[in-house]
């Protein structure tokens, strides 16, 4: 349990902070039975951040899905989004969720000039240790004539999505920002040729036909974006249930269309200069449900060294609540952030998976918290509390938008 001071969280030792990012168009299919192999979760370390973006997803079950297959390597969504197939989902180890704020999510039709969402893009951004950092998913126009529309869709999704925030209201503003997708772009070279360079290994040779990398050295997108190698064969197009590109009559060359870019500013925070590490770039051949396969990165990015305040800062009374009494929560709110109708106090189980799966909760109070130093309080009253188990929990600031402002220590509640 905190103690009854104002609490200044401290950042880990690791000023590195990892992300795990991975893009998959799956064709319509259902999630598969493991997700062991493409999440990397016999890999030790596992990462602190997991953005994950699907498209082409027939139905929303592989949120619950991924949110079951994280939940017992503790794991917490913090925030997804969708726009018809094309779903983001953003997932944070429990013990850093005391550093994760202002986080927020967008999307951008592209599809019919604008009018559907078949194409398009979802994203998420976080204050996440010190550093803001946005995750863009996105499904650009298929085939292979078309490259002129992908690059206008990019342009319109840098265009339209905007946040809250005003330091970082549009996407390139942030810090780190990490974009992926089923892109699209293709090899210009022939089905047969392109064919023999797989076989050849010759993955460099491909790369120099690719759309993407071809629009990028002219400067035409994602100017100062980074990419791995591409040390994998093309992960797009295969017959379904197979490693085999596709034999149907149409024969489509065989492409590099699901991509992770990233990008970071040559800025420097008092004495931490920006920086961004690919730790990993690679494809996961082993799922065949789908004609593309899917494709990860792992990342390591730089955060700031010294303590981080969060934005509510809760104290309490007792050092376990009872059931049978009505119980007071007691918080500071720093003087930058704006208090709003519509916030929200959630009482959690300490295992909770995301925000949408608390047990109780209060309206947060809308009075005047210009004055950091002038606690605010809350009640929950007893008859809230007696249904629940005795066990641990926690609180949550929440804004209307279920965008986290601040996180207890776990503490019992009891008979």
């Amino acid at each position: 349990m905190e103690s009854l001071s104002k609490i200044t969280h401290i950042l880990p030792s690791l000023n590195f902070p990892s992300i795990y990012l991975v893009t998959w168009n799956v064709h319509g299919k259902p999630p598969p039975a493991s997700f062991s192999n493409l999440l990397q979760l016999d890999a030790l370390p596992l990462p602190d951040i997991y953005a994950i973006g699907i498209q082409e997803a027939a139905s929303n079950i592989w949120e619950a899905a991924l949110i079951s297959a994280l939940k017992p390597f503790q794991y917490v969504k913090i925030k997804s989004r969708q726009l018809v197939g094309i779903i983001t989902i953003m997932f944070v180890k429990r013990s850093i969720l005391p550093y994760v704020t202002s986080v927020e999510s967008e999307l951008t039709k592209t599809g019919l000039g604008g009018f559907y969402g078949n194409k398009g893009a979802c994203s998420i951004r976080a204050d996440i240790m010190g550093m803001n950092l946005i995750v863009v998913n996105c499904h650009l126009a298929a085939h292979m004539e078309n490259v002129v529309e992908r690059m206008n869709n990019i342009d319109q999704i840098l265009a339209t999505q905007k946040f809250k925030d005003q330091d970082t209201d549009n996407i390139l503003d942030h810090d780190y920002i990490f974009w992926m997708g089923d892109m699209n772009f293709r090899i210009e070279r022939s089905y047969n040729r392109v064919l023999e360079l797989i076989n050849e290994k010759q993955y460099e040779r491909l790369y120099e036909s690719d759309q993407l990398h071809i629009a990028i050295e002219e400067g035409l997108i994602f100017e100062n974006f980074l990419e791995g190698r591409l040390t994998f064969p093309p992960t797009y197009k295969f017959d379904p249930g197979t490693d085999t590109y596709d034999t149907s009559p149409k024969c489509r060359v065989p492409a590099y269309t699901d991509r992770i870019l990233y990008y970071y500013h040559n800025a420097t925070y008092g004495k931490t200069q920006l920086e961004a590490k690919l730790v990993q770039y690679r494809s996961h051949p082993l799922y065949k449900t789908s004609d593309h396969k899917p494709v990860s990165a792992l990342l390591e990015f730089k955060t700031l060294p010294r303590g981080v305040q969060s934005l509510i800062s809760f104290r309490f009374n007792t050092l376990a609540w009872y059931r049978e009494k009505d119980q007071v929560v007691t918080y500071f709110v720093r003087k930058d952030f704006k208090v709003a109708y519509g916030d929200w106090i959630g009482l959690y189980k300490e295992d909770f998976t995301d925000f949408d799966s608390f047990v109780t909760y209060v309206w947060a109070k809308t009075a005047d918290t210009s004055n950091s130093l002038v606690p605010v309080s809350v009640h929950f009253p007893s008859s809230q509390l007696v249904p629940l188990t005795p066990g641990k929990y926690l609180i949550c600031y929440l804004t209307r938008k279920n965008s986290l402002c601040g996180i207890s220590s776990p503490f019992n509640i009891i008979q």
